[in-house]
């Protein structure tokens, strides 16, 4: 069953509308909005096959409404009812719409374009052809036409200009990232749709040059999987609602901010921050022509370190400011996602230090690996020589020089193992009141070293 939304304010031209498609077909699903953006939640839960609307509607002379839903939808036709003066039945072309009919409307050039319309799109649903193969014979055909792509959770669009794929999303990426992801999806289920023109050109490449690079990612990814070994710890991604609360963030901080859709990522500053309403950075070196390239729709991913986390929350560029600073404010994010740092793997380190335990004569070794709760020391000595004794559960301190920090710091810590051998002491220490900034810094180092950052 075919479903039409209908966007009408007058009631009498409404019903009379209503009454035409449900004679013209009885099965079919008739659904109707007063206002664009009523349509437009309406499609973000039904399957519609084709909108009809009125440029006639109250504030509708900007057609800022009607660009934002065909620009919302690019892959649902839409058919425009014009009283063939401001709005121009050119313009709401222009703007995404498949016809722009004049008022009053001929009943049966109304049918008869749906008809064709309806023909159109979703005109089938193909599996078990490799998508790189259908974009092939799509680019041979000259086609127009939007190509959704379907597997499991995940959902990707191809947007096909002439046969040539000029654009592309997923969930999380736009452009070329985004056709070589969907280009790696295994058994996926493609559906062939309508395509408005409502996208801007973000892929330049020949189609085969798209489909060699999602080969070799491919290929390259499937290799380094099978190499690596699986790891003992994989880092769970847990949620946090900032709904009246203030965001896990200090000033000052700095963050990574990545923007899917330009493939680049930058770090800015923390400068400020209202909760529930925006968060305020720094521009980016060199980032004032990437952020006026953004658009409002535009998904960045922030990431950062705080307290032993890996943070990252997904939001949208509010403004740019170009002075009296170049600042960035940001929607406030409704939920963040983290990561246990403590719970990865220790990293490998070399760092000179100084052990201090409890009434005895400080000691030279070094720290070999690293973690938010603790290190793993070494201490060398020749022979058997004595070591002052130490034992598990022994409090101790720790002088040493932190990544990234210039002066020497001062750690506490509790003895957890002790593995003595020929020539080598090696002391597993568990830390014992951190200090924040330190545990920061740790995070940071940890953070890098994961390549959670890459």
């Amino acid at each position: 069953m075919k479903t039409i939304v209908i966007i009408e304010n007058e009631a009498v031209e409404l019903a009379a509308m209503v009454g035409l498609f449900e004679q013209w077909q009885k099965e079919i699903n008739v659904l109707t909005a007063r206002e664009e953006k009523a349509a437009i939640s309406i499609m973000s839960q039904h399957h519609v096959d084709l909108v009809v609307c009125d440029l006639a509607l109250p504030h509708s002379k900007t057609l800022e409404g009607f660009s934002l839903l065909t620009h919302t939808f690019p892959y649902v036709p839409c058919i425009a009812l014009s009283t063939g003066r401001d709005p121009s039945p050119a313009e709401a072309v222009r703007r995404g719409a498949s016809h722009c009919l004049e008022k009053p409307v001929i009943g049966e050039e109304l049918l008869q374009h749906a008809a064709d319309l309806l023909d159109t799109d979703t005109s089938g649903t193909v599996k078990g052809i490799p998508i790189h193969s259908f974009l092939q014979m799509l680019e041979s055909e000259e086609k127009t036409c939007t190509v959704q792509v379907d597997h499991g959770s995940d959902r990707g669009l191809l947007f096909i200009d002439n046969g040539q794929l000029i654009s592309a999303e997923t969930r999380n990426f736009m452009g070329e990232e985004a056709a070589l992801l969907i280009l790696s999806w295994q058994e996926p289920v493609v559906q062939l749709r309508y395509y408005n023109g409502q996208r801007r050109r973000l892929i330049d490449k020949p189609l085969l040059s798209i489909v060699m690079e999602a080969f070799r990612v491919k290929s390259e990814r499937e290799a380094a999987l099978a190499a690596e070994p699986v790891r003992e710890h994989q880092l769970p991604l847990k949620h946090l609602s900032t709904l009246g609360k203030r965001l896990p963030l200090e000033i000052g901080s700095r963050v990574k901010l990545e923007f899917p859709r330009l493939d680049s990522r930058h770090e800015s500053t923390v400068v400020g921050m209202l909760p529930d309403h925006y968060l305020i950075l720094t521009a980016p070196h060199a980032a004032a022509e990437a952020a006026e390239r953004l658009r409002l729709e535009r998904r960045i991913l922030v990431k950062y370190v705080h307290r032993g986390r890996m943070w990252m929350f997904g939001t949208q560029l509010l403004k740019a400011l170009e002075a009296p600073f170049q600042l960035l404010f940001f929607d406030y994010p409704v939920v963040v996602h983290y990561h246990e740092l403590r719970q990865a793997k220790r990293r490998a380190i070399f760092i000179p230090c100084t052990f201090h335990p409890v009434n005895a004569a400080e000691l030279y070794g070094t720290l070999i690996d690293l973690s938010t709760t603790g290190a793993l020391c070494q201490i060398r000595h020749k022979g058997e020589a004595a070591l002052p004794p130490i034992d598990i559960a022994d409090n101790i301190e720790l002088r040493c020089l932190m990544p990234g920090i210039k002066e020497e710091q001062l750690l506490g810590g509790i003895v957890r193992n002790l593995a003595r051998e020929s020539g080598e002491t090696r002391i597993g220490i568990e830390f014992d009141n951190l200090q924040p900034h330190l545990a920061d810094t740790i995070g940071n180092y940890l953070y890098a070293a994961e390549g959670l950052g890459d």
